[in-house]
């Protein structure tokens, strides 16, 4: 019999290591699961037609935006999130962007501000990296008086990285400025190509042109 228990009790060891370890591997993926995104940059970028604040988070995070006055500015909050950058504002000499400031706004919430010279559409994108945010160079009319809405699309900015050709345009039936490739959907018309200064719409009664100077509001689109 002591031959016996001399023999089973080197034999469960091993069985032990191989599960503490087993243990120990499975929860590595839980705790990096639990670590929080982190806002770690932000960056202005320069386009036609637009300005786009590039915004750099370690992964993908619930976030919140929102345009204030008074001054104006907008609001981006990313929900359990860490804030990482820096913590002086950010002066910035394109229009429309004044500054950039940022900050731990409470545990969890990372502030985003990006201080306006005046109320303009924007888009905000995600991706892996994080969000972009496109704001058009084009300024917003009175408050006090808001002008009748465009008889038709208005270009704000077409933006063209590598082969990729993107259209931000303002559809008076939803009042939004959206972005738009080829072979989207724009009122009753379908985007048929995107060039550096226009697009060319197609629409039931013919192909449309919408150049990116004609931006004024009820600015006619010339016809081919």
């Amino acid at each position: 019999m002591r031959y016996a228990r001399a023999m089973t009790a080197p034999r469960m060891r091993p069985l032990a290591w191989l599960l503490a370890a087993a243990l120990a591997l499975a929860a590595v993926p839980v705790a990096a699961q639990e670590e929080p995104p982190a806002l770690t940059e932000a960056t202005i970028v320069d386009r036609e037609g637009a300005l786009e604040v590039w915004v750099r988070l370690t992964r993908p995070a619930r976030y919140q935006a929102e345009l204030i006055d008074s001054p104006d500015r907008l609001v981006v909050d990313f929900q359990d999130t860490v804030y990482r950058w820096r913590l002086t504002p950010v002066p910035v000499t394109l229009d429309p962007v004044r500054a950039l400031r940022g900050s731990q706004f409470r545990r969890g919430v990372a502030r985003l501000v990006i201080e306006l010279r005046r109320r303009v559409p924007y888009t905000i994108e995600q991706d892996r990296e994080g969000l972009r945010i496109v704001l058009s160079r084009v300024g917003a009319s009175s408050r006090a008086t808001p002008p009748p809405a465009p008889a038709g699309p208005i270009v704000y900015g077409i933006v063209i990285l590598d082969q990729d050709a993107l259209a931000y345009i303002f559809d008076p039936a939803s009042r939004e400025v959206r972005r738009y490739r080829v072979g989207d959907t724009l009122a009753d018309g379908v985007i048929e190509a995107i060039a550096e200064r226009h697009v060319v719409l197609r629409t039931p009664g013919g192909r449309q042109e919408l150049r990116v100077d004609a931006t004024k509001p009820g600015a006619p689109s010339r016809p081919r």
